[in-house]
Parts: structure tokens; sequence; C-alpha cells
């Protein structure tokens, strides 16, 4: 996927996009998912797949399970948005719907794991998936080697343990800074009360110790990002730069823009995925002064 500089959003700054909404399947996970069935591949196995999803997961192992001949059965919720629940129907994916989110979807889904004798994807936790997201940053440093600050979306926790895989061996110095939602944080501290937030991808009511021991060993700073902030950034990187993403995904250009001036320029960022209908998309930048 392309690395573009936002030049228009962030005239006086080196800020530059790693464009992973353009991967097969409108999202970073397309990594996740050639690494993994790569590895099922070598070893034979046809096992269907059981993933938990929120919707980008369940839809990159859709594309993948189509091409590579595996059964996907997707674990996602019942308020799963219309576009991608289209997307993957028509992708020949089943779909078990359940009330809940995050931790309730990845429960779920060991469940029928075990009920069906199938590969029970963790798309945070199994490595044969992240560390398809070492790639993300191989591409980075090889298109942008000066780079100094990343910045990237946490969710589950899957993409940061990737990432981080590859930078521990390769740039260790690199500064680092995830982003959540402000309305339900996950892996940052907090003393507000959680609420549903517009960045739903990025929504697990349980942190995962692993990747709590991760942040902690490498001094990952997790910020929290304001709803309005996460509009915002929508509205600039549409109006100015004519990219249409996720609220999950421009968590990072809303963090990079309050705090432009701290980061060690250049800076990169991840804009992870792009699966939005454009009727969503419109109201989540309804009221802009396109300024």
């Amino acid at each position: 996927t392309p690395l573009i500089r936002l030049g228009n959003v962030f005239p006086q700054r080196a800020v530059y996009a790693k464009c992973e909404f353009l991967a097969p399947s409108g999202s970073f996970k397309a990594h996740g998912i050639g690494h993994l069935l790569a590895h099922l591949r070598r070893q034979g196995s046809l096992r269907p797949l059981i993933v938990p999803s929120m919707g980008n997961t369940a839809l990159a192992a859709a594309v993948g399970a189509q091409m590579y001949g595996f059964h996907m059965v997707g674990v996602v919720p019942r308020t799963i948005s219309r576009d991608k629940d289209e997307k993957l129907q028509a992708l020949g994916a089943e779909l078990i719907k359940i009330d809940g989110k995050g931790s309730d979807l990845l429960e779920r889904a060991t469940e029928v794991a075990e009920e069906r004798d199938g590969y029970f994807v963790h798309p945070h936790l199994d490595p044969h998936w992240t560390d398809g997201y070492q790639e993300i940053a191989r591409q980075i440093l090889a298109d942008l080697p000066e780079c100094r600050s990343l910045v990237f979306p946490v969710g589950g926790g899957g993409l940061l343990m990737g990432l981080t895989e590859y930078l521990k061996v390769h740039r260790p110095e690199l500064r680092l800074y995830g982003c959540e939602a402000y309305n339900h944080p996950t892996y940052a501290s907090f003393d507000h009360p959680r609420q549903p937030t517009i960045a739903d991808g990025l929504v697990l009511d349980v942190p995962h110790a692993k990747v709590q021991e991760r942040i902690a060993e490498l001094g990952i700073d997790i910020a929290l990002i304001r709803e309005e902030a996460i509009r915002d950034a929508l509205r600039q990187l549409y109006w100015r730069q004519a990219l249409i993403v996720e609220p999950s995904a421009a968590v990072t250009v809303a963090f990079v823009r309050d705090r432009e001036h701290e980061l060690e320029p250049p800076v990169a960022l991840v804009l992870t995925g792009g699966n939005v209908a454009r009727g969503d998309f419109d109201c989540l930048i309804a009221d802009d002064d396109r300024s």
C-alpha cells in the first residue's frame, strides 16, 4: 500500500499516511489473513476458520478464504453495519450474530471453534496472524527510512503486537504512539465511564495481558481521542486530502493534529481501514464548515 504525505492536512510538518485502507478487503487485516493462510496451507490444513470480528477481520478472512478454498465463519455483533454485512454475505461467509462486542465475540468464537473443530483465529494474539503486520512496518521504513515517530490505532492489540515484533529488531529507537477512543479505552489509564464510540472497531472490554506487557516493555504512549476530534479528522482527510477512512483509522490523524509540534518528524501514521458506507460517512462528517 502507498505511503503518502498528508501535505494538505499538515502543510508545515512532514506527516505521512500508510494507506492500509487500500489493501484487499479494505483494511490492514489483509496482511494477517495472508500470513495465516500461508501457514495453514504449508500444514495442509483446511479446517474452517472461526473469526471473531467487528467487521474488518471477518472481511479480510472472507476474501482470503474464498481465494484459497477455506470455509469461514464470522462471529460478529448484531449491530454490524449493513455495508459490512452485505459484503460478507457476498463473499460467501457464514455469519453468527450475537449481542455484544469485543470480548463477547472472542468468547463465542472460541466455543464455535470447539464445536466445529475449526481454527480459532485470534486477531490479537495468534502470531500466525499478527506477524503478518510486520510487513506494514517493513514497508514504512523502506519508503521512509528516516521515520522518527509512528502512530497507529489500538483496538485489541494485534496491530501493536505485529508492528513491535518487527521494530524491536530493526528500529528499537523509533518512538511509538498508540491511539484509542476516549469513549471506550482498553489499554490506556482512565477514570471515566465507558460509552459507545464511532470508532467501534477499537472496542475491547477486557485487555490482553500479553499486549499490556508489550506496551509496558516498550514504553508505548497510549492516547485517548475524543469523538469530535475523530469526526474532525475524518472531515480534514476528506475535504483536504480526498481520503475516506473509518473512524477507527482517523484516530491517528486526530492525535497528530493535537500533538503535531511534540512529535519528532518525519511522522508516519497508519490509516487502517476504509470500510464505511458512503451514507454513514456523510453522517459522520455532517455540520462541517469545510474550512
